[in-house]
């Protein structure tokens, strides 16, 4: 049974847009999940490499309605991915032989709680305080590995009541997912959902 993300348009357009800007992050894998009608795609913008790292795992996740139900649950490179959408293409999603660490966790489907609402202004001001802080941990010229775990001591801190975490805020930013109305915040079994007009950024 072929196994496809089929978008219209518009929807291809806005994925692209938005693995343009999750470029610049994570491992370059993009997880992508249906079973009807909406497609989920996730992408880490930081992730844990395994069982014994303790650092946080912030994805990026965002939902398009598709032509035609299918059922799905696959890992892709995100520029093969990103490259087929800017084309106009279909996507086969191919079984999921090995998946990256992020990958192999799932956060719930159902449970959520209400933890609290941000505001945009605030989301805003948490995330230019967050990138303020990494510069501040960064010895002078260091390597990409190095500010790599700066950002992620950074990003795990949470810096708001409902839960929310700097990281969370940096990437609701840098994903352009924030709207004129507050944030939820919901959480469920050790995940916190950070949820923007455009989009989801989830972190454990």
């Amino acid at each position: 049974m072929h196994r496809i993300l089929a978008l219209d348009e518009r929807a291809r357009a806005d994925l692209v847009l938005l693995l343009d800007r999750a470029a610049v992050f994570g491992d370059g894998t993009v997880r992508l999940v249906a079973d009807g009608e909406v497609a989920l795609l996730t992408t880490p913008m930081a992730a844990a490499a395994g069982l014994l790292d303790s650092g946080p795992t912030i994805l990026v996740a965002r939902a398009s309605r598709m032509r035609e139900p299918a059922r799905f649950d696959g890992v892709v490179a995100l520029p093969a991915l990103r490259d087929a959408l800017r084309d106009g293409a279909d996507v086969e999603i191919p079984d999921a032989v090995t998946r990256p660490a992020w990958a192999a966790v799932s956060p719930p489907r159902s449970g959520w709680a209400h933890a609290g609402d941000v505001s945009p202004e605030a989301v805003r001001a948490l995330a230019v305080q967050a990138a303020s802080d990494v510069e501040a941990a960064l010895p002078a010229s260091p390597g990409e590995a190095v500010r790599r775990r700066a950002e992620r001591a950074v990003w795990a801190r949470q810096v708001d009541a409902s839960g929310l975490t700097a990281g969370q805020a940096a990437a609701l930013v840098a994903m352009r997912f924030l709207g004129d109305a507050p944030v939820r915040v919901t959480a469920a079994g050790g995940w916190t959902r950070a949820s923007g007009r455009a989009g989801e950024v989830l972190a454990r």
